[in-house]
């Protein structure tokens, strides 16, 4: 090692600390003195015996590879600002950036839920996929090469692994540059790597995120080497949804492996947070709200068709205000603004992942979770009043993300269920201390009370298991438990007459129960991914369910059959709800937009925008004339339906 603090590298990088050592080199925090800024700086490790003849071409290599990470421009990468030699050894000047690695993360907090995993890993294959079209290859992707600095997720040491192959190669000292617990296949026999073997790359890393362990693993190189090779993947008890994008990027054929471009598509649609995502709102921006009738043609919305349905914006000084937390109704007067009103309910600072209507239409409730990897985040419930406009109260008391609510239909009672593996029973009026139920399962998923309320459904699982608990709300205690879902149980809704009950699951299908026998009565099949949400209609006919997939499908329930599919969002599905008449279905998805359509003719009706990111969950209130969805953007927006 030849750096020391204080020293002056290339003319102008002073070494002011040692910052990381591993096996490719010590990185220093340094100081620009040219250009008065901090900087990392980043001294590789060559064989102290390398003939000078190799030793220059190893500096011309990595000058090379450092010119061509110097070409990425992406927030999730670390920059690479200049390359210099300094007594026969290259060092390279970066970004300096502040925060610890995700290796040291998991070491000292543990595992990752799939949520956090999902929300990083989306940011690694944007990086991912930003290198690889500038025909760039990282090599030695793994959690240690990965930093976490606030809501930025980073990728380090871009080009370094190929340096030191070419030591390796040179120096005929067969040892394996990387670390194998991360290394493709393909990479450990020593073929040309290529961008799927990042994307192993990120599988693994993902995998060892919500584990706490390499997938791959033995107690000598040569044990993890043949354990990469030839050992079939362990199941993942924690990665839920996630667990399918893993095994993807775990495919020992890199052909099968989805590139960078998709993999993140994929993420983003498991995601229920976004690092970084936020309530964002200048004056100068405006959402805006359109309602369209007619023909079933075309995604995007137009403007509006006929004066009684019209466009309502929002912007200036009341964004400013929805921003700082305040329930802004917003109405413009002049041009084709009418008493189609829309306001948005602010208060939340993580995603809106489920909204519930009161029984008399007057109280909204909402709850959800900031699950990033830095700090806390809102587990909150909060309830508005739709008339004042106002929160009413804020509950709290979950240690994870609060992911359904659901008022007692008399309104007495609102439960919320968690990923902390509770549900919480909360007097509405009085708002005390609440009953908490344990469920079987560590992650509820979904709450849902009978007609009657005497019943309440707690839905929920991992991977490998879903499980529904049926409680009795008077006695708190659990009465039947349904476990023939093989994955999470996502969603669970009561038929209007309180016979029957659905089960929305992570293994793509929707399950029916026979509330009466306790057995179930059919599993219906068809979509090709996560089944997030089910609805029953008015009239108990027909289930309709909401997929990963891109699709609704509207489901015969005597018959047990598909009897349409519902196509536009593009790609996930989150939630669906029956407006209380039966005639109109709500659904919100991936693409931002909550979609209203005819049940009867299955046609698209209405597109109404504004949430700027994920729409989670929408409700019709009781009398069905206000729409209220929620989403990623932390944000509840609300629609006269007219």
């Amino acid at each position: 090692m030849t750096g020391t603090v204080g020293l002056l590298v290339g003319g102008r990088y002073r070494l002011v600390e040692a910052v990381g050592q591993g096996g490719m080199g010590r990185v220093w925090r340094g100081h620009d003195d040219v250009l008065n800024r901090e900087v990392a700086v980043k001294e590789v490790l060559l064989p102290a015996d390398l003939p000078d003849a190799m030793r220059d071409r190893l500096i011309a290599r990595t000058k090379r590879e450092a010119q061509a990470a110097a070409r990425l421009q992406h927030p999730g990468i670390v920059t690479v600002f200049d390359v210099s030699e300094h007594d026969g050894v290259p060092w390279i000047v970066m970004e300096f950036v502040r925060g610890s690695s995700l290796g040291a993360h998991l070491a000292e907090h543990g595992r990752l839920s799939w949520e956090r995993a999902a929300a990083v890993g989306a940011d690694l294959a944007e990086a991912l996929a930003h290198a690889h079209a500038a025909g760039v290859v990282h090599r030695d992707l793994k959690p240690d090469n990965v930093l976490l600095a606030g809501d930025r997720v980073v990728v380090t040491d871009f080009g370094i692994a190929r340096v030191l192959d070419d030591v390796s190669r040179l120096t005929s000292t067969h040892t394996v540059i990387g670390t194998p617990h991360y290394m493709a296949p393909e990479q450990l026999e020593g073929a040309r790597v290529e961008g799927p073997a990042d994307l192993w790359a990120l599988g693994a890393t993902l995998y060892t995120a919500v584990e706490g362990r390499p997938p791959f693993d033995g107690p000598t190189l040569t044990a993890i080497i043949t354990a990469v090779l030839t050992a079939p993947l362990p199941p993942a008890a924690h990665a839920g949804p996630l667990g399918r994008v893993v095994e993807a990027l775990l495919s020992r054929e890199p052909r099968q492996r989805p590139d960078a471009p998709e993999t993140a598509r994929r993420l983003r649609a498991l995601n229920t947070s976004i690092p970084g995502s936020g309530v964002h709102f200048a004056t100068t921006r405006r959402a805006r709200v359109t309602v369209r009738e007619g023909t079933p043609s075309g995604d995007e919305p137009v403007g509006s068709r006929r004066p009684s349905r019209r466009a309502v914006l929002i912007g200036g000084s009341a964004a400013l205000a929805a921003a700082a937390g305040v329930l802004t109704a917003v109405r413009l007067t002049g041009g084709d603004v009418d008493d189609n009103a829309w306001f948005r309910l602010a208060g939340h600072t993580g995603p809106v992942n489920c909204v519930a209507f009161g029984p008399d239409g007057k109280s909204l409730a909402g709850a959800g979770g900031d699950v990033r990897i830095q700090g806390g985040g809102d587990t909150t419930v909060r309830l508005w009043d739709l008339a004042r406009r106002t929160t009413t109260a804020t509950l709290t008391g979950h240690t994870n993300v609060v992911n359904a609510v659901a008022f007692s239909p008399d309104g007495r009672t609102l439960a919320d269920g968690a990923f902390d593996g509770t549900v919480r029973l909360w007097d509405v009026t009085a708002r005390s201390a609440p009953v908490v139920l344990t469920s079987r399962t560590r992650e509820v998923r979904s709450v849902a009370f009978s007609p009657d309320g005497k019943t309440l459904a707690v839905g929920g699982g991992g991977a490998s298991e879903g499980i529904v608990q049926l409680w009795d709300v008077a006695a708190r205690s659990a009465t039947k438990t349904f476990d023939h879902h093989t994955a999470g149980v996502c969603s669970v809704a009561f038929s209007p007459d309180g016979k029957t009950l659905a089960g929305g699951s992570a293994d793509d299908t929707v399950r029916l129960w026979d509330l009466a026998t306790g057995t179930s009565s059919a599993r219906l099949a068809g979509h090709t991914e996560t089944v997030n949400e089910v609805a029953f209609s008015p009239d108990g006919k027909t289930v309709a369910s909401g997929s990963f997939d891109g699709t609704v499908r509207l489901w015969d329930i005597a018959a047990q059959s598909t009897t349409a599919t519902l196509t536009g969002h593009g790609e996930a599905v989150y939630s669906v709800a029956f407006s209380p008449d039966g005639k109109t279905l709500a659904t919100g998805g991936s693409d931002h937009i909550v979609r209203l359509w005819n049940v009867a003719d299955r046609t698209r009706i209405a597109a109404l925008t504004g949430h700027t990111k994920a729409v989670y969950t929408v409700a019709f209130s009781p009398d069905g004339t206000i729409l209220a969805g929620g989403g990623a953007d932390h944000g509840v927006r609300v629609w006269k339906i007219p």
